[in-house]
């Protein structure tokens, strides 16, 4: 059998190998120089922290324990184990008690927002990062060790909030929105959608700015005002897409006659009502929870002690069965089941959360409530020094959390004698 002579590689063949395994090795250069793993650095906890036991009794009184930096919360960050400070590009895990670095995340781009989601499920901390598509970088870590268990990109706005239900995680900016399951898969993306890849998914409204947003019972609610809307406008999606990957609208109504003053805000959405506090300014009346059904028509209201604008740093703080939120002047608290308020707690600086009794800021101290009647069982010290913003406060075993604008205070017992 005669034997094939082999093809003749000439200088030119040569050549343009040689080109194309540096054009290669130059791309393969080029995106490891541009990407995010680049710039990112990961140290994580070798074991599991032990997780703090629930308090039988809170102490008679409370230290700082210790303080940090954390400008991209907006509520203490709080998982199992560990309590979550972001600033600037770093995510960090703490114990709660001494405030010990056990694990650290780090990136050379800014934070937009942070918070620690399902702390009794996957325990997760989402941190959005943002690149030059907005607050499109999306990285979920496990609280307990700091490990990466996702990630996702995405168009978004330059500033968002970052809020989770039981379910679905919400990204809201000031044109679009999105929802993602605890596996980041997208559930929903709604407002501003710049390469639509199905059209007609989306209800048909033009040039809308959203306000606030918050999802909870499988659903989406917001407030937004859209061309040629005259006042504000309550919208309720679906947190999923349907099986013709269309979004379902609950219901979509004009909430106010004006839209002069501040918008209102939502403050819950359950599976049977949606929550909305109304300052009044485009209303003419009084400062009022204003509840609604799924299908956003009104159902009854509820006046309370508040502010004529929202204040913009007051964000609701869901626990234990309980809804609180902060008015301005006076913390309301929500049934958690059906969102419906039942108590109002006056002269208080934010949010506040159950451990062995409703803990809620107030000037010079944390005051302790019966959660089913408001009335106050004591009262404990807390120099905050000349500290005069919302306190938001969460709970972790027998430690409290309070956020004070950019920095976190962790309060706890004093050592046994």
């Amino acid at each position: 059998m005669a034997r094939l002579a082999p093809e003749r590689r000439t200088r030119l063949d040569l050549a343009i190998t040689a080109v194309l395994v540096v054009l290669v090795i130059a791309g393969g250069v080029a995106v490891w120089w541009t990407s995010p793993a680049r710039s990112t650095e990961l140290t994580t906890a070798g074991t599991d922290p032990e997780q703090p036991l629930p308090t039988e009794s809170l102490p008679t009184e409370l230290r700082e324990l210790w303080r940090a930096k954390s400008s991209a919360t907006d509520v203490p960050a709080i998982g199992k184990a560990t309590i979550v400070t972001a600033d600037g590009g770093t995510v960090t895990g703490h114990d709660p008690l001494t405030g010990k670095q056990l694990w650290r995340y780090h990136r050379d781009a800014a934070l937009c927002a942070a918070v620690a989601a399902w702390p009794g499920g996957d325990n997760d901390v989402l941190a959005v990062y943002r690149d030059s598509r907005g607050c499109s970088e999306v990285t979920a870590l496990d609280a307990n060790r700091g490990s990466r268990k996702g990630n996702r990109t995405s168009d978004a706005d330059k500033q968002i909030t970052l809020s989770y239900d039981r379910t679905f995680a919400l990204a809201a900016g000031d044109t679009r929105l999105e929802t993602w399951g605890s596996n980041l898969v997208r559930g929903i993306e709604y407002g501003r959608v710049d390469a639509p890849v199905n059209p007609g998914v989306a209800p048909d409204r033009r040039q809308c700015h959203i306000f606030s947003a918050i999802s909870g019972g499988d659903r989406v609610a917001l407030i937004e005002r859209c061309e040629r809307d005259a006042g504000y406008r309550l919208t309720i999606l679906a947190s999923t897409l349907t099986s013709d990957e269309k979004i379902r609208e609950w219901g979509s109504q004009l909430i106010t006659p004006t839209s002069r003053g501040a918008a209102p805000v939502v403050v819950s959405a359950t599976d049977t009502n949606v929550a909305v506090y109304d300052g009044g300014a485009d209303t003419g009346k009084v400062p009022a929870i204003r509840m609604f059904g799924t299908d956003a028509r009104e159902q009854s209201v509820k006046t309370v002690d508040g502010d004529v604008t929202p204040p913009a740093d007051s964000h609701p703080i869901t626990g234990s069965g309980l809804i609180t939120y902060w008015t301005g002047r006076s913390t309301v608290v929500l049934d958690a089941t059906n969102g419906m308020p039942y108590l109002q707690l006056l002269d208080t600086l934010g949010p506040g959360e159950t451990a062995t009794g409703l803990l809620v800021p107030v000037p010079g101290a944390i005051s302790v409530r019966d959660p089913s009647d408001g009335h106050e069982l004591r009262r404990l010290p807390v120099d905050r020094g000349g500290y005069t913003g919302v306190v938001s406060l969460r709970t972790l075993g027998p430690y409290v959390a309070e956020q004070r604008g950019d920095e976190l205070v962790v309060l706890g017992p004093p050592p046994a004698s």
